[in-house]
């Protein structure tokens, strides 16, 4: 097989949404000690503020551990700003973090949550806000040398092909979550291919991967109605790689055929995980890919 997944986790398959832990409360030295246990050799930074933001301590709890760092996130407003230069501090601090560590990728999306229907009003915002991604975009590239990848989220400010095309018109790439765009756009029955299709339009745009998986009882739920966006199973959206609908094997061929050589994250979204609970799915979902071959066995 000519695929090359650089495999890796995220504070977020702990639960852990929140510079403070939450909403599972996971301290980031149980983080890191579990994720070197399963298995994970490279991880995202999550948050700013949960894993340790000086560059020698954080240096040394990898290290301790045999961990890297593959990429960070800038989640922010990006909606209530009103140019770039309201963030660009912030984006400074985390470029110069991930030099630090020889990591050239930074994901970024609006840290917005719409209802639906309510983001069709927004359009100058919208736009506006696009520019300022486009604006990060060039920035980070000319000034670091880190690229910006665009990360679809549901019920987000950028969840549908459109959006995400539109952001590739104006230079940027994309850190392409399949179970975020799938659980957007895609139907509820297993096979369903709606997110290999929009992957194999964009390859050449998607050098980084977020590994997701959507339950069809819950999104066929949401599709026929009977899912309010404030029903408390939303959050059970997402599902472990084995059992939702995305097929990981045709996944896995589709990435083979595709020469695919780039980062994969499992980012397991699980908020109400307690921190053994979330630690068993990542075990799970990383023993799952390596058993069907998308990544080497150990």
């Amino acid at each position: 097989m000519s695929i090359q997944v650089t495999i890796g986790t995220a504070p977020c398959s702990w639960g852990v949404w929140w510079p403070d832990g939450t909403p599972s409360r996971t301290p980031y030295n149980v983080f890191l000690d579990q994720a070197a246990q399963a298995g994970y050799k490279t991880l995202e930074l999550g948050p700013v503020g949960y894993l340790p933001t000086d560059v020698e301590q954080l240096r040394d709890e990898l290290d301790s551990r045999g961990l890297s760092i593959c990429g960070g996130t800038a989640c922010y407003e990006f909606l209530k700003a009103s140019s770039f230069a309201d963030v660009r501090k912030d984006v400074d601090d985390l470029c110069k973090r991930l030099l630090a560590f020889d990591v050239h990728y930074m994901m970024s999306m609006d840290g917005t949550a719409f209802a639906p229907g309510e983001k069709d009003k927004l359009t100058e915002a919208k736009k506006r806000t696009f520019g300022i991604f486009a604006e990060m975009g060039r920035y980070c590239r000319e000034t670091y040398g880190v690229e910006v990848l665009m990360h679809p989220e549901r019920r987000s400010l950028i969840e549908t092909p459109e959006e995400l095309e539109e952001l590739i018109d104006l230079g940027l790439s994309i850190c392409y979550d399949n179970g975020h765009f799938a659980a957007a756009n895609g139907g509820w029955q297993r096979g369903d291919r709606t997110a290999l299709d929009f992957l194999e339009k964009h390859i050449d745009r998607i050098p980084y991967l977020h590994f997701k998986n959507v339950s069809p009882a819950i999104r066929r739920l949401e599709l026929e109605g009977g899912l309010a966006p404030d029903d408390p199973r939303q959050d059970e959206m997402m599902c472990d790689l084995e059992d939702g609908v995305i097929d990981y094997e045709a996944y896995r061929d589709l990435l083979d055929r595709l020469n695919f050589n780039g980062v994969g994250i499992i980012e397991q979204d699980c908020p109400h995980a307690t921190t053994d609970e979330a630690f068993a799915m990542a075990k799970r979902n990383l023993k799952y890919l390596q058993r069907i071959r998308l990544i080497p066995q150990e």
